[in-house]
């Protein structure tokens, strides 16, 4: 009788008991910079954070290392970012609008899809600009492990996925008109992913031959794309 007596009080206590809502985690800045002088501040506390992680990681990272490093006040620098992950998701958000500006300068010359080779040696000089940024940017391979390890800043990585991949799939519905468009979408989608992963790669194991994993996936990408013109295909698939 004890027993079903505590069961009945369980039962209860979780119907009465409020559920715990999640820690909201504020990512926004606080302040955007007008003058000269804040925005050189603002820079500065970027670069710092940027060349921070480099050196320790994100787990270690800190606003407090951050403000000895920078030789600011803890107030000073909560006057733009309220905590590290803030800081975090400003750098992953210049990082990835550089990287999609290269990508869309050379979209801009692309009118629809070529065959094998030439879509090979297109992604080839894409994938090797974006490399070259990366590793330019403070603590760029870094700012990209953090997008893709916390989740409350995966919207950062995936708002770019998603704005390129648009446009991989207009341009390839230029040429495959008889296409599934929902099919067309997922591959734009994941070839997409898969060239962000293979940057990943390259700033994670620096001792990979870099320029014959951009090579090897810029052709596996091609030949994934310019599938979508085989007719066969979804047969295939099925």
């Amino acid at each position: 009788m004890k027993v079903g007596n505590d069961r009945m009080l369980k039962k209860r206590a979780a119907k009465t008991t409020p559920a715990r809502k999640k820690k909201h985690v504020a990512l926004n800045t606080k302040v955007q910079p007008r003058q000269r002088r804040a925005q050189a501040t603002y820079d500065m506390i970027l670069e710092v954070t940027g060349n921070l992680l480099e050196e320790v990681g994100v787990e270690r990272l800190s606003t407090n290392l951050v403000c000895e490093r920078a030789g600011l006040t803890p107030p000073a620098l909560y006057r733009y970012f309220p905590n590290k992950y803030a800081l975090l998701k400003e750098l992953g958000a210049k990082l990835m609008k550089i990287q999609d500006d290269a990508v869309f300068a050379h979209q801009k010359t692309m009118d629809g899809v070529g065959d094998v080779a030439e879509e090979t040696a297109r992604n080839y000089r894409i994938l090797k600009e974006v490399n070259a940024i990366t590793r330019a940017f403070p603590g760029g391979g870094w700012v990209m492990r953090a997008l893709r390890a916390v989740p409350t800043l995966s919207e950062v990585r995936i708002a770019s996925r998603e704005d390129v991949a648009d446009r991989v799939y207009k341009r390839a519905r230029k040429t495959f008109p008889k296409a599934d468009r929902k099919d067309l979408r997922i591959g734009a989608t994941l070839m997409v992913e898969v060239m962000y992963t293979a940057t990943e790669l390259i700033m994670d194991q620096p001792e990979m031959d870099a320029d014959r994993v951009t090579a090897e996936i810029s052709h596996m990408a091609a030949r994934y794309l310019t599938s979508f013109g085989d007719g066969e295909r979804k047969k295939s698939l099925a």
